[in-house]
């Protein structure tokens, strides 16, 4: 039995952590479609009970919300290219020949890394069988392309130190692939596609649910010369290892369970609070409670001599003890996520929040130094595909220290630029280095657009301006 289709051991260790991101990532639905994995039912709590629990339970995103800003910083300045060859620039508008430009695509690569950890790109060509020559190529259009393979995508791989450098042999990719169904539908089919040095092959599952070879080809460069090595990159995160990695934002992804778990319980607490049970002393009529009790407006129901009947109340004590431990949660997933997701609350002080901030946006940049060189190697890649020297550097913004987050130092600068500190063209310029402005706007096509409108004055209180003493003519001076 061929058993192409199996995980490694090494991707099987790594697939909790990604379970437990992929449902974080989904929102509620997912959280809730997770069930007792990660909102354990009860001792003693009954089926339904736990059901009607799960169904109500909400998430608080922070992990994706995390994410998604954190991923976002790097993109708010254009992608620079330095000495990259025109032709591998016009590559970068439709990089995946999907519609998504280098920018687009990067971003998600970037998201990809910081939620698993690592992700992977595969550099690949369009199929160019009876070509012989590049001009051949050239004619129909053919070039090479990125896809990115997320990392649950990738079963197992082989691999070998070659001059120094651990390198990839042989990798297999399961990959989802639409084929005919009957004369007009489609199907969504698996296949595996197994990459080695210079080769490639595909299987799927035949009629008899066994895995077959399917389809096989030579990987080449050029016009004729085989690929001596597998073009697949793979971006880290935070590395452990050749091809393995650890989550960046496991702890935070942890609290965020913890609170998914902790909110649960705080609404179970809030609807035991708000109904009031009814408790009946001195009638032991129906000892085995197998008369229910109606209450309500409209009925009514009798209690024999000397019974009582009061209704019984939660103190609440209880709920500002969870209310306060979900705002400590929620302040330390703002700490770990270095993004002020939530106000602060509890014993976190606003500079505690701030060196947090500055030591997580410090691992932020050197991420993004590794996606730079990640970008470099496939644009390496595919250079050498096409027969196209190129020795050019792609760079992504990462002076994240200086781009404020609170607006503060935009602010002073404004005020600085009131109070003729400094010049009107240094705050525009220190305003598109922060992205407030248009990184494209220029200072000489601004100055045109003001000179065609009446000029506008802040609404600036008039200063303070501490009283003159009078001044005492001499011959009123007395002696």
């Amino acid at each position: 039995m061929l058993k192409v289709n199996e995980p490694s051991d090494a991707i099987t260790a790594m697939q909790p952590d990604w379970a437990k991101v992929d449902a974080l990532v989904g929102g509620t639905k997912a959280m809730r479609a997770a069930g007792k994995a990660y909102l354990p039912q009860w001792p003693s709590e009954k089926d339904a009970s736990y059901e009607y629990r799960l169904k109500t339970s909400t998430l608080f995103n922070a992990f994706s919300h995390t994410v998604e800003n954190m991923a976002g910083k790097p993109f708010s300045e254009p992608i620079a290219f330095d000495k990259v060859d025109e032709t591998i620039q016009t590559w970068f508008d439709n990089i995946d020949l999907a519609g998504r430009n280098l920018h687009v695509f990067a971003n998600e690569v970037l998201k990809s890394g910081l939620k698993y950890g690592l992700t992977h790109i595969l550099v690949d060509y369009q199929r160019t069988e009876g070509v012989q020559t590049l001009a051949d190529e050239k004619a129909m259009g053919a070039r090479p392309y990125v896809i990115h393979i997320p990392p649950g995508a990738i079963l197992g791989w082989m691999s070998d130190v070659v001059h120094g450098v651990e390198m990839l042999t042989q990798v297999r990719i399961l990959e989802n692939v639409t084929v005919p169904d009957g004369s007009f539908g489609t199907k969504l089919i698996q296949q595996v596609r197994v990459l080695e040095v210079g080769k490639w092959a595909t299987f799927r599952k035949g009629t008899d649910g066994e895995w077959a070879k399917f389809d096989s080809g030579a990987v080449m460069q050029k016009a004729g010369v085989p690929l001596n090595f597998i073009p697949l990159v793979t971006y880290y995160g935070k590395r452990t290892g050749f091809m393995t990695a650890d989550l960046p934002l496991g702890d935070l992804a942890d609290l965020n369970i913890k609170h998914w778990q902790s909110t649960s319980d705080q609404d179970s607490i809030l609807h035991t609070a708000r109904v009031p049970i009814l408790a009946v002393f001195g009638d032991d009529r129906d000892e085995d409670n197998s008369k229910p009790v109606v209450i309500g407006a409209g009925s009514i129901f009798n209690l024999p001599l000397g019974a009582d009947a009061k209704f019984v109340e939660h103190t609440g004590a209880a709920i500002g003890a969870g209310r306060q431990s979900l705002q400590d949660l929620e302040a330390q997933m703002r700490l770990i996520g270095a993004e002020l997701l939530i106000d602060a609350t509890g014993d976190v002080s606003a500079t505690q929040a701030a060196l947090d901030t500055a030591q997580q946006q410090s691992k932020l940049s050197a991420m993004v130094q590794n996606l730079e060189d990640t970008l470099d190697q496939v644009t390496d890649i595919m250079s050498a595909w096409a027969g196209i020297t190129n020795d050019g550097d792609i760079t992504i913004f990462k002076d994240f220290a200086k781009a404020s987050v609170t607006g503060q130092t935009e602010i002073m600068l404004t005020n600085a630029t009131t109070l003729n500190l400094i010049s009107p063209e240094t705050w525009f310029s220190e305003m598109k280095r922060r992205g407030v402005i248009d990184p494209d706007a220029l200072w000489a096509d601004e100055q045109e657009r003001l000179s065609l409108h009446a000029p506008m004055l802040p609404n600036i209180p008039p200063a303070v301006v501490p009283p003159v003493p009078a001044v005492i003519p001499p011959e009123n001076v007395e002696a």
